[in-house]
């Protein structure tokens, strides 16, 4: 019988009784991906697999998982399965007629910011797109919109929203693409060097590949939040009743949180050290197992940005915390707790990051949305009526 994969920690996993999914303890019952479908060397992307390939392939998979011996229940595998993405393009961008100043750019509700080496985004709720280039706001496409958050790389911009909507703006060439990948709602998104990765109710993960959005995870059923991604075998996601999973060789590891409450948000620089925040003030911190960190606020938290040794954390009612790990160890309770950081405000924070020098936070309540920007310990610039 194969041996199971070893725990990236140098422990051999073991394999539990078949629990229910959400048990933070338990691995879910299911099967193991295959590597994900890339182009060959010249670059165009493989055919999709006729139906009835598939089904015999399936069969041939299963016959050889038995044949050798391989464990159930320990990690739950990406299983591509590519899906038609109809495409829709957006007409040319914009301005506001006064763009730094006109009310209407920050009155809507805003979900999630990144930025490109072009400019700064920023996605709404229901609204327009915003975008900064470094010297005047400018309203975008103003098509309504339903997005819940963005992730971008240095060219690109990937936003994510209800029942598999996805955005992909090309900051470059300015050019926007607009289509569904699934029928869950997407709440997180990550991009990577190969493409990106996108989480959501009910276990949901999406991986783009080649050109392609793929289901990228099976077994796993808890509504997922928050992603960090590197690479199409390395990734942390978190979500409902304390879920955390580890994209390892392997596939999707389980690793104990030893919390109930909702984590929204997960910051990594690698498989082995994270942070993740969550309802109710709640702060973890991983290397080698999650330990609690003490925050001082009951607040929901849902974003988090690294920028040199600290850890930027935002959340409902204005909540900015501040976790510095230089001179100390915030891995171990009681030690260097979360620092407050006053903003000014009682929006709720929905998104931070960080841009060259400055930590950039965005937030809205109702139809009044704001921008900060943030260096060192002082808030540079702000923008809106939040």
């Amino acid at each position: 019988m194969a041996a199971t994969p070893p725990s990236s920690n140098g422990d051999a996993p073991k394999t539990p009784e078949p629990e229910k999914a959400h048990d933070p303890q338990k691995a879910p019952e299911v099967a193991g991906p295959p590597t994900p479908t890339s182009p060959p060397a010249g670059g165009t992307a493989l055919p999709p697999v006729p139906l009835g390939y598939v089904g015999i392939i399936a069969v041939l998979l299963v016959v050889a998982a038995i044949g050798a011996g391989l464990a159930i229940g320990t990690v739950a595998r990406p299983s591509p399965t590519p899906r038609a993405t109809p495409v829709r393009t957006v007409a040319v961008p914009t301005s506001t007629p006064v763009p730094t100043t006109d009310p209407q750019v920050f009155r809507q509700s805003l979900t999630g910011a990144c930025a490109t080496g072009q400019g700064l985004w920023v996605v709404t709720n229901g609204g327009g797109l915003l975008r900064y280039d470094g010297e005047h706001w400018t309203l975008i496409d103003g098509t309504l919109r339903t997005l819940n958050q963005a992730s971008c790389d240095e060219g690109t911009l990937y936003a994510v929203g209800p029942v598999g909507a996805m955005l992909i703006i090309d900051d470059r060439l300015r050019q926007i693409t607009s289509f569904d990948v699934t029928l869950a709602d997407l709440i997180g998104v990550a991009a990577m060097r190969e493409g990106a990765m996108a989480v959501g109710t009910a276990g949901t993960v999406m991986f783009l590949s080649g050109g392609s959005w793929q289901e990228y995870a099976r077994g796993l059923e808890e509504d997922l939040y928050g992603i960090v991604a590197f690479g199409p075998q390395s990734a942390w996601v978190v979500g409902a009743q304390g879920a955390s999973y580890r994209l390892e060789a392997a596939g999707w590891r389980p690793v104990p949180t030893a919390v109930t409450v909702t984590l929204r948000a997960v910051w990594a620089a690698g498989p082995q050290s994270a942070v993740a925040a969550g309802d109710a003030g709640t702060v973890l911190v991983f290397d080698g197992t999650w330990k609690p960190v003490e925050t001082g606020v009951t607040t929901n938290l849902r974003a988090i940005a690294h920028m040199g040794s600290r850890e930027w954390i935002v959340g409902d009612a204005g909540t900015v915390l501040i976790l510095d790990a230089a001179g100390g160890d915030h891995t171990q309770p009681g030690i260097r707790p979360a620092k407050k950081f006053d903003l000014g405000t009682t929006c709720d924070l929905r998104s931070v990051f960080v841009n060259g020098q400055d930590v950039w936070v965005i937030g809205s309540t109702g139809s009044r949305g704001g921008v900060w920007r943030i260096r060192g310990d002082a808030i540079a610039e702000r923008w809106g009526a939040c």
